[in-house]
């Protein structure tokens, strides 16, 4: 599993980079310091629904369907000092919802959480199929944006 983690983590890695320096508005930035903090999931959502209408979009077909039937757990902080996931129910009904919620979830669980040493119960074994959709929605999201495919690159740093 720690394989797959890397291998997702990098890939997340590149989307963001990919989408802010494919189109500066799709980067939520500080507007004093014009720092680039992050993503615009609202944003990306928008420019997805310009180019497929989630309401008539073939999720079943998609790869990614897991995440509108379904948003990751979110880590919670317990009154006794422990932790736990825990969900909200929602209804992913937007690619604002579905990218914003499920899709950043999903990424937060994987950089910040760790599944294996505090599982729940109910979800056990579905990180697997969450990453697995996790990839499939990422080169949706490029190949919605690029004909090229820009993720396919080293990472150098020096």
């Amino acid at each position: 599993m720690d394989k797959e983690i890397s291998e997702f983590m990098l890939l997340a890695a590149k989307l963001e980079f990919f989408l802010v320096n494919f189109d500066q508005s799709f980067a939520r930035v500080d507007r004093a310091t014009r720092i680039v903090r992050g993503v615009n999931w609202d944003r990306i959502g928008q420019s997805l629904e310009d180019k497929h209408p989630f309401s008539e979009f073939d999720f079943e077909g998609s790869g990614f369907q897991l995440f509108k039937e379904t948003a990751p757990q979110h880590l919670v902080a317990k009154e006794d000092g422990g932790l736990k996931w825990d969900s909200d129910e929602i209804d992913v009904v937007s690619w604002q919802v579905l990218l914003g919620r499920s899709y950043a979830q999903l990424r937060n669980n994987v950089a910040h959480g760790n599944k294996a040493q505090l599982p729940a119960p109910f979800t056990l074994n579905r990180t697997r199929q969450f990453l697995e959709a996790g990839h499939q929605l990422i080169h949706f999201i490029v190949e919605a944006h690029s004909s090229s495919n820009t993720l396919r690159y080293a990472v150098h740093f020096s």
